[in-house]
């Protein structure tokens, strides 16, 4: 079913939810728009969720998971489940396709063009559990009413997020319904060259410090990368990025394949990324604002390749997103007002 006229009916459904009929509203819209719908040609798990709040020592108790084939599902006798966010809940992760783009742009102050020098798209799919992304180690917790889209290849999509003075790297998700007949951005921000390199050397540095005090001073190596975590605009959402210093050979082009899909946005009123929260010095990117990009021209699909020559006078930092996060209920109220048009995503 397309978007708008699902959107039409959870509108109705929510207009008639006060009523006494309000549960069962919600249990008849799952069985018809999700457990109906899967036909076991895709992904046929199913979420429940529990009422109230999780237990301080297992997040599990809030979530269960049926196959849709298991006789065992829960039904509409059983009291323990909240078939509202049940609905709303698989209807994200089952009614949605997803793309990450991530792309790197020149700044520019306030109300100025902003010119994007490539960009990198990739499809990633909506979870109720978080990923371990920072080591070998598989690991896996309940992350509801987090919703987490995970890039496990981070390191192959966006190697060629490269940025040096006067540059910064843009995120947006977007979302797709099935029926491919709305994109929906539902999250859009930005951060700093300065930023992330001020971070990286002062995380380095702390951690340069410690190795050699427990090395007894043998410690002589130095860390390759960081993974650091941001708030998105105004604290919506929040993304972790895997930073590293990037060492060209000087004496080689560096060239990568990357996706085209504008030559310049047009940026709203509004500041540029915090390196902070508000009063705070410090310069870890805990709270983030966003240069608001609106296209007003129809963007672009080109193959292209970016070709470089490194120099020897600047400092380069390759930023890799490997995943971004949003409440449940904030991707929701986006996905219903239905407004925001795609900005780095090719239409």
């Amino acid at each position: 079913m397309e978007w708008r006229k699902l959107r039409q009916i959870i509108q109705q459904a929510r207009s008639q939810n006060k009523s006494q009929h309000g549960t069962k509203i919600w249990y008849d819209l799952y069985q018809e728009h999700i457990v109906s719908q899967l036909d076991g040609t895709t992904d046929d798990m199913l979420f429940y969720v529990r009422h109230g709040t999780p237990q301080l020592d297992d997040p599990s108790t809030l979530l269960e998971i049926f196959r849709v084939e298991d006789a065992k599902k829960p039904d509409f006798n059983n009291r323990k489940f909240s078939w509202m966010e049940t609905f709303y809940l698989n209807m994200l992760l089952h009614h949605f396709n997803f793309v990450m783009t991530c792309a790197v742009c020149e700044q520019k102050p306030p109300g100025k063009a902003l010119k994007i020098y490539r960009s990198f798209s990739v499809p990633v799919y909506g979870s109720p559990n978080k990923h371990n992304m920072s080591g070998k180690a598989k690991h896996t917790t309940i992350s509801y009413p987090n919703i987490y889209f995970s890039v496990f290849n981070f390191d192959e999509i966006f190697n060629g997020i490269v940025l040096t003075d006067n540059e910064m790297v843009c995120v947006e998700l977007v979302a797709v319904d099935k029926a491919e007949t709305v994109q929906i951005s539902v999250f859009l921000g930005s951060i700093r060259y300065e930023i992330l390199r001020s971070t990286l050397e002062n995380r380095a540095s702390l951690k340069s410090k410690f190795l050699k005090q427990v090395s007894l001073g043998l410690y002589a190596g130095e860390p390759t990368s960081q993974f650091i975590t941001m708030n998105g605009p105004k604290c919506r959402g929040r993304v972790e990025m895997c930073v590293s210093s990037f060492k060209p050979d000087v004496n080689k082009d560096f060239v990568v394949s990357f996706d085209r899909e504008a030559d310049h946005l047009e940026t709203e009123g509004g500041g540029g990324m915090s390196s902070g929260r508000s009063g705070s010095r410090s310069s870890e990117p805990e709270s983030s604002d966003t240069r608001r990009l609106s296209s007003n021209s129809k963007q672009r699909y080109v193959s292209n390749n970016w070709v470089f020559k490194p120099s020897s006078a600047h400092h380069y930092v390759n930023a890799q997103l490997t995943y971004l996060t949003l409440r449940w209920d904030e991707l929701l109220d986006d996905l219903i007002e239905c407004k925001k048009k795609p900005t780095l995503k090719s239409r």
